[in-house]
Parts: C-alpha cells; structure tokens; sequence
C-alpha cells in the first residue's frame, strides 16, 4: 500500500507538495533511504490538534518512525497522555475550573489555609502515593485537589477526574453487565493519576450502601495493590469516618496518605463567608 494513502490527508498532502518542490530524488531508488526520507517529511508537516501546542509533533499526536530494516511505523507523542486528560477533564467538566482553582488563586486569611496550601503544593512538587483531603464542604479541598491535578497534568501525566456520587451511580447500575462495568472500572484502575472527589458522598441523612463500599474497595484496592499510581481523594468524611464504615476502605486510604493527609473538620466554611 502506498505511504502516502495511511496518512491523514492533510498530511499526505503537505508531503507532495515538498515532493513536487524537491529537486534530488535519489534517495527514491534506495528503499530504506525511500522509508526514512518519507518518514521525515511526515514528520514535518504540522497537525491539527487542538488544546495545547506540542512543538515535538507540531499538533499530529504521533510520528513515523524507521528502524535500520526499513520497516515503519506510528508512534504515539508523548503529548497524548496530556491531550487524552485534558479531554477526559473536559468531559468531566473540571477542565472549566482548572484556571480558576490553582494554587495562585488560593486565598490565605488564616493559619489552617497556609498549611493546607503548603502541604497540597509539596505533593505537587514530589507526588507519592496518595493525597488526602477531608472535612466539611467549603473549605476549598475541591480547590487545592484540582490544583494539584492541574500541576501533574502540565507535566505530562495522565490524570483522570471522578465525582464519587455520579461514577457510583453508574457503575452501581452496570454491575450485573460485565463489559459495560469494566469498561467504567478499567481505565480508573490503570490511569496514573486519578483524583476522586467526594467519596461516599451521599443524600443527606444517608450513609453509603455496602454496595457503595464493595465499589470503593474495588477501585482503591487495585490502586493500593501498585504504589506507583498515584491518588488524590476528598471526602467529607475523615479517615476515623472511613475507618467505621470499612475497615479495609479506611486503612488503605491512611496507609497511602500517611504524611499527605490533611484533616479539615471544624475549619470554617468559606461559602458562607467565612474564609476565601
């Protein structure tokens, strides 16, 4: 099949104009030297993604590269890890609050804030294991959890978003289907850096269900089984709240946080005009 017609067509047609403007076309008798020379020209074409600006690609997501037999093939961009988070933000809608919630926007007026601000920014800066932040609502741990996400994710890592009440809704109702279950399970388990916001979030006067808990498990357990992905989570509900509603649940979540875990109960709600 001829090279040209495996590429996108704005790609392929870049390549005959140089082709057109070219005047050695020597290396068109030498197959290796044939494969490089058109791997070379694809690589020069600029793409049309959207989203962020990759000058290793020029916006293809990909490049063609050429081993030393002459055989080719396609190679993903290391900026696509980056293009398929800020895309699964954007489905999440977080992609709508990245710039708002940053550590620079992050009002300080009392001490708690600064160490909350302080600890948040250190993972950031040296990610390990997991980050947790609980306590009652408005006092900004949506925010600084973004934050950190916002930080992972200019640095080229996968992050994946997960509001607990809508993900366990769904999957809850997937459960008996095991291809559509999976399909919501899979990509949580294997991503680098997931942050689920508000665990176990539930109606008020509810408490989360056992099957609310075996979900939890599940998911967490897979990540707790390899230290290497990292985790941010945020809940209203701390670690001694986890503890009694499962063991196993709250252990793991104090394990991987341990040094990382910041308790906000009994701080000000800033919604209410407390606080930022």
């Amino acid at each position: 099949m001829d090279f040209l017609s495996l590429l996108p067509p704005e790609i392929a047609a870049g390549i005959e104009t140089q082709l057109g403007e070219s005047q050695d076309e020597s290396w068109t008798d030498d197959p290796l030297e044939y494969e490089r020379k058109m791997a070379e020209l694809s690589n020069r074409q600029p793409g049309s993604l959207t989203g962020l600006d990759c000058p290793l690609c020029l916006n293809r997501g990909y490049s063609v590269v050429v081993d030393t037999k002459g055989n080719r093939r396609v190679r993903d961009c290391s900026c696509m890890a980056q293009r398929r988070s800020l895309k699964n933000l954007e489905c999440s809608g977080l992609a709508k609050v990245l710039n708002v919630y940053t550590f620079d926007t992050w009002q300080v007026r009392e001490p708690w804030q600064e160490e909350f601000l302080r600890a948040a920014r250190e993972y950031a800066a040296g990610p390990a294991e997991w980050f947790c932040a609980t306590g009652r609502p408005g006092t900004g741990k949506t925010h600084l959890c973004t934050a950190i996400c916002g930080e992972l994710l200019n640095r080229g890592m996968e992050v994946r978003y997960v509001l607990w009440r809508d993900f366990s809704t769904r999957a809850k109702a997937a459960v008996n289907d095991g291809d559509e279950y999976r399909a919501l399970l899979d990509p949580l388990e294997r991503v680098k850096v997931l942050y689920l916001d508000d665990l176990f979030k539930t109606g008020k006067g509810q408490a989360p269900t056992s099957a609310d808990c075996n979900l939890a498990f599940e998911l967490l357990n897979s990540r707790y089984a390899d230290p290497e992905k990292l985790t941010v989570i945020s809940s209203e509900l701390t670690i001694g709240n986890l503890l009694d509603i499962d063991e196993a649940i709250g252990s793991r979540i104090y394990e991987r946080s341990k040094g990382r875990y910041v308790d906000l109960s009994g701080r000000t709600n800033w919604r209410m005009g407390g606080g930022t």
